[in-house]
């Protein structure tokens, strides 16, 4: 049969085809991870090719990697001084081995190892990118600039349910003693999850408008659940929320982006509630020395006080004895004064009666008559004081000092 008439069967096909791909050497391939499925004993992943701004894939290849290979290249990454988690959108570089599954005629690639240096290489850049954005549009000081309450006794918290952070938060809190209100909205702290679940947490509290600040905390644990509070997404919540957010995530000193744009960055959930704590004990001591200084001045006002009115009265009380003591002067001199003036006024007032009594005589018609003078009266008995009240015939009487003689007047 010659080789235009010969043919084979689809899996004569296939395994020939494989064959060939055996044959091609092993090499280094890096892409977006798009699809993650994990089974009992192999792993099925898939990476791309991504055009800048594009979400369609440029081009996209099926791997697999058995469980036991697969956990081993996690235990390398966890190892790394900063270790990340293999998930989706995440950019890496796998050391791979073309194959073929000759069931379904599926060309897939066996991933052999993995170069954390790349990944991590990508992640520092993806954040640098993310705080670059967030640094343009003045988001990372944002929520800083939120006005803080002198007293913020009414706490919204965000964390695990049942975690060793909320046990330490609460306690640092309920040992203090002021009396805080927790609101918690638990999420979901570690995984794929961790994103969506704070954020509907954020969303709940914030309806709460009684709550002074926001705490999210973690506990500690694996470092590559921290690579989940870099999220974009969560960073521009937290940076746009409307009262300020305190984070306590994990132990590590290294932070991560949502500390970047949070009001207070805090290394533990312990150090989160002792810094609320020690805002209120603070706000408190400023009120009692406030206190303490009105009671102070109150005081000093009152001996000063206290001091002039004693003055005031040492200088009333010279003041009301010198004057008594020239009112009593005042009295005596006016008592000598009535004894003294009685008799003067009495002696005055019997000289001019004196006096009077002289001129009253000197008038006194017996006095003129006594001086060898006369007085004439008209019939009447009235004085006459001129002739030309007197006619021919008219009755008169003449006084004398020793009588009288009736006439009547001839001419």
């Amino acid at each position: 049969m010659d080789q235009e008439t010969r043919s084979y069967s689809v899996k004569q096909y296939m395994t020939s085809l494989k064959r060939t791909l055996e044959t091609t050497p092993t090499v280094w391939v890096h892409g977006v991870i798009t699809q993650i499925n994990e089974k009992s004993k192999v792993v099925y992943l898939s990476i791309a090719d991504f055009a800048e701004g594009c979400v369609e894939p440029q081009a996209t290849i099926p791997l697999y990697c058995f469980t036991f290979k697969f956990n081993s290249i996690l235990a390398k990454i966890a190892t790394l001084e900063k270790p990340f988690v293999l998930k989706t959108d995440l950019k890496v570089k796998f050391l791979i081995k073309a194959d073929l599954y000759i069931p379904y005629g599926k060309l897939q690639a066996q991933i052999l190892d993995i170069d954390p240096v790349y990944t991590i290489g990508e992640l520092a850049l993806t954040k640098s990118a993310i705080l670059k954005r967030l640094a343009l549009e003045g988001l990372l000081e944002k929520n800083k600039n939120q006005d803080l309450a002198e007293v913020p006794l009414n706490i919204g918290l965000i964390t695990g349910q049942g975690t060793a952070a909320y046990q330490d938060f609460t306690t640092k809190l309920k040992e203090s003693p002021f009396a805080f209100k927790i609101t918690t909205a638990y999420a979901r702290m570690q995984g794929s999850e961790t994103e969506n679940s704070v954020l509907e947490a954020l969303e709940i509290l914030k309806q709460n408008s009684e709550i002074d600040v926001v705490c999210i905390i973690r506990g500690g644990g694996s470092k590559t659940d921290l690579n989940y509070f870099d999220s974009e997404a969560l960073c521009r919540a937290v940076a746009n929320y409307p009262i300020p957010v305190f984070t306590g995530i994990g132990h590590e000193i290294d932070k991560s982006l949502l500390d970047e744009v949070s009001y207070q960055y805090c290394i533990t959930p312990t150090d989160c509630a002792k810094r609320l704590v020690d805002r209120v004990q603070n706000s408190w001591q400023r009120m009692m020395d406030v206190g303490k200084s009105i009671a102070e001045k109150a005081r000093n006002s009152f001996m000063q006080e206290k001091t002039l009115h004693a003055q005031m009265a040492v200088s009333l009380k010279k003041t009301l004895s010198f004057v008594f003591k020239t009112e009593y002067a005042k009295l005596d001199r006016n008592r000598d004064g009535l004894n003294q003036g009685t008799r003067k006024i009495l002696d005055l007032a019997k000289s001019k009666f004196d006096i009077l009594e002289l001129k009253v005589k000197s008038v006194d018609p017996s006095t003129v008559l006594a001086k060898g003078y006369t007085l004439t009266l008209d019939e009447n008995g009235k004085f006459l004081r001129s002739k030309k009240s007197l006619t021919s015939g008219k009755k008169i009487t003449t006084l004398f000092k020793d009588g009288e003689i009736k006439s009547v007047v001839e001419d």
